[in-house]
């Protein structure tokens, strides 16, 4: 429940827009127009959470994420276990299982190497995602972690599917906690191996049962961000509730930080109406939170809406958020 105190905090709209717009790590998003571009010849299809391959019945996914170089600096262990978590959950919002991992790693001495390792052989342990190996160099300056994914999918959940007229929906944890230093909201540490397993294994059981249209995890930009980049890659806009979001108990008084923060379980999903009520009952069936918090429309801006205010986020008529996704004819999307 939204709060008269979490209105005040948030607003006036006008003010939180240009306090997000100006988030380094929204800016940082926009550097991937080198890439959209042109400058970096890509296929068309890339710019989802994970590159998907037919193969056979299904499809392999591929993936890969960089470690945010001050967080591999200051609490390296911490950077080994989010490499893993970052490149889990791009799989899942892809509907699939992820298969095995590679890294590599570069780093001053053993110490440090070390660190980072451990860090990503814990990941690998909770998510059961075996590390098959990758490069590590001792003697550099400074210490640099990637690394790289792949996965199976039966039945694809693509962040560039989603459709005029579906429900905006976010699936995340019910409450959780902030890193003391970087923007980090943990809302799966309360939930053991077996448990966040289960969790993410919502994903591949809505896209195998034909629940979902699309889905994105979101990541680094935050909630808000990360609906701009699922409805760029969709050629869509969409209109978003801010009242409707589910604010931990845990966030308040700082739900803006919230807003910004990259959590550790939290997808946002395309479903057409019919099969809202299912997702949501197959999301409270393991305890996790499931909430409309919009609906996707036509047009091709993001508006936000706040104790009766209505103002435009973002119109990607008139600027790209990342690049990618074109403006379609969405009346071959609209159901």
């Amino acid at each position: 429940m939204v709060t008269t105190q979490t209105r005040e905090a948030l607003g006036p709209l006008s003010d939180l827009i240009a306090r997000l717009r100006a988030n380094p790590s929204w800016l940082r998003k926009h550097d991937l127009t080198l890439i959209s571009n042109g400058t970096v010849g890509v296929p068309d299809k890339v710019g989802d959470d994970a590159v998907a391959v037919p193969d056979g019945d299904g499809f392999l996914l591929l993936a890969a994420e960089v470690m945010w170089p001050p967080l591999v600096a200051t609490e390296p262990e911490l950077a080994g276990r989010h490499a893993v978590l970052a490149n889990a959950n791009d799989i899942y919002a892809m509907g699939g299982r992820p298969t095995a991992l590679l890294d590599t790693l570069v780093a001053p001495g053993e110490p440090e190497a070390t660190a980072v390792l451990r860090g990503i052989a814990a990941g690998g342990a909770r998510y059961g995602i075996p590390i098959l190996g990758g490069h590590l160099t001792i003697g550099a300056e400074s210490t640099s972690l990637a690394a790289f994914i792949a996965g199976r999918a039966h039945r694809l959940l693509s962040g560039r599917r989603a459709a005029a007229r579906d429900v905006l929906l976010l699936l995340t944890g019910p409450r959780g906690r902030f890193h003391e230093r970087f923007p980090f909201w943990d809302c799966s540490a309360d939930r053991s191996d077996e448990e966040l397993r289960r969790d993410l294994e919502i994903l591949p059981e809505i896209a195998e049962a034909g629940l979902c249209d699309a889905a994105r995890d979101v990541s680094m930009p935050g909630v808000l961000g990360s609906a701009l980049q699922f409805l760029e890659g969709s050629g869509v806009g969409a209109e978003i509730d801010l009242e409707a979001l589910p604010f931990p108990p845990e966030a308040s008084g700082r739900e803006e930080t919230w807003l910004n923060s990259f959590p550790s379980y939290a997808f946002l999903l395309a479903v057409e109406e019919a099969n809202v009520d299912a997702v949501v009952a197959r999301a409270a069936a393991r305890e996790r939170v499931c909430v409309p918090i919009g609906r996707v429309e036509f047009a091709r801006q993001v508006m936000l809406t706040l104790g009766g205010e209505r103002r435009c986020l973002w119109d990607f008529e008139r600027e790209a958020f990342t690049g990618f996704g074109a403006a379609k004819d969405q009346s071959t999307l609209a159901h």
